[in-house]
């Protein structure tokens, strides 16, 4: 056989041989990777504030803590509930509305105290600063919410024991209709004289006359 028909058969052997060697190697599959063993079994496994869940450790996320309160009734130390927080509703005036100050941590409106009503001399008529003033206890009473009190009427040393308990009678009685005008319950209102037997000063000038000559509201 001649080298020019020997060529061509070698050529088609070795086209032959690499078609079979691609053939072959197309057709195998490497080995897949080895599973890697899980992280975890149960929580046990994991570092802390992780759990365990498809073998693996995951952040384990936590419940939100519970509301400290959910009303005024929850909290203490005269705190109130905000946000589900208790917390003081002031630390001074400045943090309560117009007309409101903080007493005790709390806004309340300004307390009120009910004022002693002067007279004349052997009067018991009531001046205009004695009504002014009786507006104002009326007021003060209404916001106290007072269902009993007393009015005492007194009167300075002159006079006669019967004309001063008389005199601090109808003091006390003047008082009362007025604050009644204005809407106090007249049902809560006791009237008593002491004459001249309860003097605020003992003196006897015209300075402790004017402080003796008085109706004194009395909250029972």
């Amino acid at each position: 056989m001649n080298r020019r028909n020997l060529t061509p058969a070698l050529s088609a052997l070795m086209v032959a041989l690499l078609v079979f060697t691609l053939l072959a190697f197309s057709g195998c599959k490497e080995d897949p990777p080895p599973t890697p063993p899980p992280e975890c079994e149960d929580d046990m496994d994991c570092p802390g504030g992780k759990a365990c869940e498809g073998g693996k450790c995951i952040k384990k996320e936590l419940p939100p803590p519970p509301p400290e309160c959910t009303s005024d009734a929850d909290c203490s130390g005269n705190k109130i509930c905000v946000d589900e927080k208790c917390k003081y509703e002031c630390q001074d005036d400045t943090d309560c509305s117009a007309g409101y100050v903080c007493t005790a941590n709390r806004c309340a409106e300004p307390a009120c105290e009910v004022e002693t009503i002067n007279f004349d001399f052997n009067e018991y008529y009531l001046t205009s600063a004695a009504q002014s003033v009786l507006r104002a206890n009326a007021d003060c009473l209404k916001k106290k919410k007072v269902t009993s009190l007393v009015l005492e009427g007194h009167c300075d040393e002159r006079g006669s024991s019967e004309y001063n308990l008389s005199l601090g009678q109808k003091r006390a009685q003047s008082v009362r209709d007025f604050l009644v005008d204005l809407g106090v319950d007249s049902s809560a209102i006791k009237v008593i004289s002491y004459g001249e037997e309860r003097p605020l000063d003992s003196a006897s000038d015209e300075d402790a006359w004017a402080k003796n000559r008085r109706a004194e509201t009395v909250i029972e």
